[in-house]
C-alpha cells in the first residue's frame, strides 16, 4: 500500500507536469516552449525590472511559422502596417536564433531590419564551384528564383520598413535609437547602419544592452562598433535567415529561471551561471518562493470555511438530523 501510495504521487506530479508542458506547446506552437536567458545583454536596468528580458527570466518563444516578425525598422515606420509593435520594452520583435545555423546555445536578440535581395541573377555553376560576377554578391543560402537550385548572386536590396530600395549597399541613420560607445573607442551616438553590403538575406540583430555594438559586426556600421558575435568557428555571425529563427519571444515569466542558472553553473563550466542575475531578482525569487509556499496554508481554511456556510451544506445537516431522529424512532418502535 505504500508503494502504490507513493506511485500514485509520482503519476500526479508526472501528469501535471505533461499538462503543463503540452499546454504551453499548444499555446506556442514550439518546443521547447520556454528558453532561460542566461545574460545581461537584453536588460534596461542594471537592477532588473519586469517587462524587459533580464537573466534569470523564463521567456515564452512561439514558433516562427505562428508569428510574422516585426523588425525595429517596420515598427517605427509610421506608413508601415506593423507601426507601434513593440516587445519587452522596446519597438519590433525579439528573436531567438541559432548562430549561423550552428549548435551553440541560442541568442535572444532583437531583429532590427530585414534585408531582402531585390535584383538577382543565376550564379555560373560548374562541378567544383559556383560563382558570380565581380559586382554581384553570392547568397548561398537563397534559391535562384530562375534555376530553382540553393545558392543565387543579388546586386541590389531592400530594406521593409524603410525608403531603401534596388540599393548595392546600405546606408540608414536609426534616430531614435540611442547609444555611446566612448567607452570602447568607438564613435557611434546613434544606431547606423553605413555602406553596408550584405553576404545574404536575413536580420540584422541586436541586445538591447549592447550599445549598438550589432551582432554581424563592423562591417555593417563602417567599423565605428564592435566586433560583434562569432559562431563555434570563431566566425563573424551573419544576417539571420529565417531558418536559423528558433522562435519569437513571447510572454515573460521573471525570476524563476534563476534556479535554472544557479544547477548550470555547477554542471556547465560553459554557462555564465548567475553571473548576469540582477540582485533583485533573487529578493522576488524569495518572496515568490514564500508566497507559493503559504497559499495552501491559507487557502485550506478559507475553502473550509465558506463550505461549511454553503446552503448545500445547511441543508446536508439538516437532512443527516432528520435521518437519525427518523432512524432512531425506528429502533425505538422495534424494541
Amino acid at each position: 500500500m505504500k508503494n502504490w501510495g507513493l506511485l500514485r504521487e509520482l503519476l500526479l506530479a508526472t501528469g501535471m507536469i505533461f499538462i503543463l508542458v503540452s499546454g504551453l506547446w499548444a499555446l506556442t506552437g514550439n518546443m521547447p516552449p520556454v528558453v532561460v536567458v542566461e545574460s545581461s545583454s537584453m536588460i534596461h536596468v542594471e537592477e532588473g525590472e519586469v517587462g524587459s528580458i533580464d537573466a534569470g527570466d523564463l521567456i515564452l518563444v512561439h514558433s516562427p511559422t505562428r508569428k510574422n516578425i516585426v523588425t525595429y525598422a517596420e515598427a517605427i515606420d509610421e506608413k508601415n502596417i506593423n507601426y507601434g509593435v513593440s516587445s519587452h520594452g522596446m519597438a519590433g520583435d525579439v528573436i531567438v536564433y541559432l548562430k549561423n545555423g550552428g549548435p551553440q546555445t541560442p541568442i535572444i536578440h532583437r531583429a532590427i531590419l530585414k534585408v531582402v535581395a531585390n535584383d538577382t541573377m543565376s550564379p555560373n555553376r560548374t562541378n567544383d564551384s559556383t560563382s558570380c560576377p565581380s559586382n554581384y554578391t553570392l547568397d548561398e543560402y537563397t534559391t535562384d528564383p530562375d534555376d530553382k537550385i540553393k545558392g543565387t548572386c543579388v546586386r541590389t536590396w531592400d530594406i521593409p520598413g524603410t525608403t531603401i530600395r534596388n540599393q548595392e549597399k546600405i546606408s540608414w541613420d536609426f534616430t531614435k535609437y540611442k547609444c555611446d560607445l566612448t567607452d570602447n573607442g568607438a564613435h557611434a551616438k546613434i544606431l547606423r547602419i553605413i555602406d553596408w553590403v550584405p553576404e545574404q538575406e536575413g536580420y540584422l540583430t541586436l541586445g538591447d544592452n549592447n550599445h549598438c555594438n550589432i551582432d554581424q559586426g563592423r562591417s555593417v556600421t563602417n567599423g565605428t562598433t564592435g566586433d560583434g558575435l562569432r559562431d563555434w568557428n570563431s566566425k563573424q555571425v551573419k544576417p539571420v535567415r529565417d531558418e536559423w529563427v528558433e522562435g519569437v519571444a513571447g510572454a515573460e515569466i521573471p525570476w524563476l529561471g534563476a534556479v535554472k542558472l544557479m544547477t548550470l553553473s555547477i554542471s556547465d563550466d560553459s554557462s555564465p551561471g548567475i553571473s548576469y542575475v540582477p540582485k533583485s531578482t533573487w529578493i522576488s525569487l524569495s518572496l515568490t518562493i514564500i508566497v507559493l509556499f503559504m497559499i495552501p496554508f491559507i487557502m485550506e481554511p478559507l475553502a473550509i470555511h465558506f463550505i461549511s456556510r454553503s446552503p448545500e451544506i445547511d441543508s446536508f445537516e439538516q437532512e443527516e438530523e432528520l435521518d437519525q431522529i427518523v432512524f432512531g424512532t425506528r429502533l425505538v418502535e422495534e424494541e
